[in-house]
């Protein structure tokens, strides 16, 4: 019997209501040597502890590792920045402000806006 850590990324696509996700293995947890799928705009990171015995593997439970990884090409806005360089995107502004959302994160093509936590993500 042997215990087995296996790494993997979950990346998040652009869906119609909901991201789609898609999971794939890593040989390690450093986010800068994943390699994005074209239409992939964040990922998260996941280690998972196996057991492996005879022909027999019990696959452990999934820990995040690190926070959300969004593509370089994303973009952090204040709300005070939303305002100036989005004046007509009022549904967001309003959204921004009855949240209490004070940044948002753009994803790689400007589209899906996203309340930021520095804590939580992090643009690579």
């Amino acid at each position: 019997m042997k215990k087995v850590k296996k790494y993997y990324v979950r990346f998040y696509y652009p869906g119609v209501i909901v991201a789609e996700t898609s999971d794939k293995d890593v040989d390690n947890p450093d986010p800068y040597n994943v390699k994005w799928p074209q239409n992939a705009y964040c990922f998260e990171m996941y280690m998972r502890e196996d057991i492996i015995d005879g022909k027999d593997t019990y696959r452990g439970k999934a820990e995040q590792v690190g926070p959300m990884y969004y593509h370089p090409d994303s973009k952090v806005e204040s709300l005070a920045e939303v305002k100036k360089n989005r004046p007509t995107a009022t549904t967001l502004i309003a959204n921004m402000e009855c949240n209490k959302w004070n940044k948002i994160i753009w994803t790689r093509w400007e589209s899906w806006p996203q309340p930021y936590n520095s804590k939580e993500i992090r643009v690579l």
